[in-house]
C-alpha cells in the first residue's frame, strides 16, 4: 500500500494505437515515444528539467535499444536521467508504475517519468548461437510471432490458454459475442462529440513519410466496426471452441507516459488543483499453467486487499483484455457491476501494442473517474507466463 505517492491531473498522455504493420511500423518505439513526450511536455508547458528519475516499460526490442532509458531521457531534453529498463509482457506498465511509486514512498527519487512504449510490426528476427546445432547452425525466433504462438512453460498459444479459461469456468459463444460487442460500443462513447473523451489524454504522433513529407496521425488505426451479425458469422479460430478473431485483441504500436510524484510536486504540476490523483496500491499474481486469463481476478484481489478495498467501493474498473474471456470470468469471480466496467474502451478493441496498453487503459480510468467527480478505480490486465497485475488509485 502506498501513502505518499500521487500524479498530476494530466500529467499523462498516450498516442493513438496504430495496428500492426499499420502507420507506426517503421517508427522507432523509443524515439516515437521521445517525440509524443517532448509534445506533451510543450502542451502542458513543462520542462523535462522537473524529473530526477525516469522507467522506460518496454518489451519488444529497437535499434540501439540497449541504450534505452538514458537515450530516451537524452531525447526528451534532459541529459541527467536514466533508470530501468522494465518489460513483463503486457504487464510492463504497472509494474513500472509500481517502481517509480517505490522510488518516490522510499524517497529516492522526487518525481519520476514513467514512459512506456512498444512496435510490435516490424519487431525483431533473433539468430541465436547454437554450439550445438548441425554445423553450429542458429536457432531463429521471431520476436513477436514465436511469443504468441507458443509459451516455453505453457507449451500452448496465448489463445489457448484463454479457450482452457473459457472451458473451466463454462463461458459460450454467445457470452463471448455479447462481451466483445458491448466492448465495441463502449469504445464508441469515448468518440462520441469528436472524440471529447479520448482529447482529455491523447496526443497526435508525427511520422515522417520521406525527406519532404511528415504525416499527423490523430486517432487509433486498426479499430473494425462490430455489429451481433458479424460476430455470428465468424468460426471459432480453434475448432470448438468459443473465441474468434471478434473476439480478441489485435497487436499494434504506441506509446503512453505518466508523472509518478509527491503529493506536493503533484498539486504544483497538476492542470486543475482541485483534482487529487492517488495510488493506493499495486497487486500481481501468477496462476496456473496455460490459464493467462485466470490470472487477472487475483491481481486485482491483492491490490484491492492492500488498499483496504472491496469491489463495492470501485467506481470504475479498466482492463487489458486481451479476449473476451478475460472480462466475462473476472465480471463473474469478482462480482462487478457492468455499468463500471471498461467504459470509454479497453485493448480489447483498440488494441495491444504491450508495453504502453495498460498505461493508457490506467489513464483513461483516471479520466472517467474525473468525469463521475471522484472515486476509487482499478486497473488490472493478464500477461505472459499465465500472470497478471494491478494498480488502484483514488481520484477527489
Amino acid at each position: 500500500m502506498f501513502t505518499k505517492v500521487f500524479i498530476p491531473y494530466k500529467g499523462y498522455w498516450s498516442s493513438p494505437f496504430c495496428r500492426w504493420q499499420g502507420q507506426l511500423q517503421n517508427e522507432n518505439a523509443v524515439d516515437c515515444c521521445a517525440g509524443t513526450a517532448r509534445t506533451f511536455l510543450k502542451t502542458r508547458n513543462l520542462t523535462p528539467d522537473i524529473f530526477d528519475g525516469l522507467v522506460l516499460g518496454t518489451t519488444v526490442p529497437q535499434k540501439e535499444g540497449f541504450f534505452g532509458p538514458p537515450r530516451l531521457g537524452t531525447l526528451i531534453g534532459n541529459a541527467t536521467i536514466s533508470g530501468p529498463q522494465m518489460a513483463q509482457a503486457c504487464a510492463t506498465s504497472a509494474v513500472s508504475i509500481n517502481y517509480a511509486a517505490n522510488s518516490i514512498e522510499m524517497g529516492t527519487h522526487q518525481n519520476v517519468l514513467v514512459a512506456t512504449t512498444d512496435r510490435t510490426s516490424n519487431a525483431p528476427n533473433l539468430l541465436w548461437p547454437n554450439p550445438a546445432g548441425l554445423g553450429g547452425k542458429p536457432d531463429f525466433e521471431s520476436w513477436i510471432v514465436d511469443g504468441f504462438e507458443k509459451d516455453p512453460v505453457a507449451e500452448v498459444s496465448a489463445l489457448q490458454t484463454a479457450e482452457n479459461v473459457a472451458e473451466e469456468h463454462g463461458v459460450t459463444r454467445e457470452e463471448s459475442d455479447a462481451m466483445a460487442l458491448r466492448r465495441y460500443q463502449q469504445y464508441t462513447d469515448a468518440l462520441a462529440n469528436d472524440r471529447e473523451f479520448q482529447r482529455r489524454y491523447m496526443l497526435p504522433v508525427e511520422v515522417r513519410v520521406s525527406k519532404k513529407k511528415t504525416i499527423q496521425v490523430e486517432t487509433d488505426e486498426g479499430v473494425f466496426p462490430t455489429t451481433e451479425e458479424g460476430l455470428a458469422r465468424l468460426r471459432p479460430v480453434i475448432p470448438g471452441g468459443v473465441l474468434t478473431f471478434g473476439a480478441q485483441t489485435h497487436p499494434g504500436d504506441g506509446n503512453a507516459g505518466m508523472i509518478v510524484t509527491s503529493a506536493e510536486k503533484a498539486s504544483e504540476l497538476s492542470a486543475d488543483k482541485g483534482i487529487t490523483i492517488q495510488l493506493l496500491a499495486y497487486g500481481y499474481a501468477r496462476t496456473k499453467k496455460a490459464h493467462m486469463a485466470a490470472a487477472v481476478s487475483p491481481s486485482a484481489e491483492m491490490a484491492l486487499k492492500g488498499a483496504n478495498l472491496k469491489v463495492a467501493d470501485l467506481a470504475a474498473v479498466k482492463t487489458h483484455n486481451p479476449f473476451t474471456v478475460n472480462d466475462v470470468v473476472m465480471g463473474k469471480l469478482m462480482g462487478i457491476d457492468d455499468k463500471i466496467f471498461n467504459n470509454y474502451g479497453s485493448s480489447l478493441v483498440f488494441g495491444h501494442p504491450q508495453g504502453p496498453t495498460g498505461m493508457r487503459c490506467t489513464i483513461e480510468l483516471i479520466e472517467e473517474l474525473v468525469i463521475k467527480g471522484g472515486g476509487y478505480g482499478l486497473f488490472a490486465g493478464c500477461a505472459a507466463g499465465d500472470s497478471a497485475a494491478a494498480v488502484v488509485l483514488k481520484v477527489n
